[in-house]
């Protein structure tokens, strides 16, 4: 019974702090899913800014805000397979408040370190459509009209009594949209949790694009699969977990290295996760 409380217990917490993609791409992306039959509905709010955008041809330098609400939903049907996906809408400097994106995702969890296996470890694959009129907005991430990737995710929690206390995982995806080049992008992080209720994490997130372009011309731009853009954000969360009404977080993310693409660009956001069954 001891076990059974932990494998829960650890399952619930994992499922409650999955973790967005920095600005803008938010299907799941750590190692462990949610407790089959469970539905995990995500909801959260997003503010961006940046002044200025690297390798710009005009030079722009000019405020540029972007707003963002998503809505999410992931759904474990057996121990070993997920699906989820998501839906955007954005209301930016230069697109008033429309639909912006979605995407599906599909993963399979082939090893599982909170049943005993050394690490967790799972693979997927993803598919996400793009609005026109966002991939003309230099603040939408979105490669093409058409975004496919192949990932893949890896991590390790270390124990204290029935729960984690501290846990590290990685993910990485090799992508390529309906023209241009393909790209690859990565997140790294590191966690800690006080008593499934205070929960932290640093992370880092990144992109690196092989399109042969190395200026963007924001006034007539469409999507990044033809640009060599490259971009790293650090991120920092804390969220609070409230019982059965799931988890609050707040994140904060700061761009420390673009090329060719939107520099020191600061994302606020806030997000609600709630765990359900019917």
């Amino acid at each position: 019974m001891g076990q059974f409380l932990k494998n829960f217990r650890g399952r619930a917490l994992a499922a409650a702090t999955l973790l967005p993609a920095a600005w803008g791409t938010a299907i799941e992306v750590q190692p462990w899913f949610g407790d089959v039959y469970e539905f995990h509905f995500l909801q959260s709010y997003s503010y961006s800014w940046f002044n200025s955008v690297e390798n710009s041809r005009p030079h722009y330098h000019n405020f540029f805000q972007c707003n963002l609400l998503y809505s999410g939903l992931e759904f474990a049907s057996s121990p070993v397979w997920d699906i989820d996906g998501d839906i955007q809408f954005a209301d930016t400097t230069v697109t008033p408040f429309n639909f912006r994106t979605m995407a599906m995702q599909i993963r399979y969890l082939w090893l599982d370190d909170i049943i005993g296996d050394p690490i967790s470890f799972a693979t997927g694959v993803s598919g996400r459509l793009t609005a026109t009129s966002s991939l003309k907005d230099v603040s939408c991430p979105s490669h093409g009209n058409v975004d496919l990737e192949l990932n893949f995710a890896l991590g390790k929690e270390f124990d204290a009594a029935d729960t984690w206390r501290f846990r590290a995982w990685m993910f990485g995806a090799v992508g390529h949209a309906n023209r241009g080049a393909p790209w690859v992008r990565a997140i790294a992080s590191v966690e800690m949790n006080r008593d499934d209720i205070h929960k932290w994490a640093v992370y880092a997130t990144g992109i690196n694009g092989y399109g042969r372009r190395t200026h963007i011309n924001v006034n007539h731009f469409f999507g990044y699969a033809k640009y060599r853009e490259k971009t790293i954000d650090l991120g920092i969360r804390y969220g609070y977990g409230i019982g059965v009404w799931g988890t609050l977080r707040i994140d904060y993310l700061y761009r420390v290295l673009a090329k060719t693409a939107p520099e020191n660009v600061n994302t606020f956001i806030v997000s609600w996760l709630l765990p359900f069954s019917i």
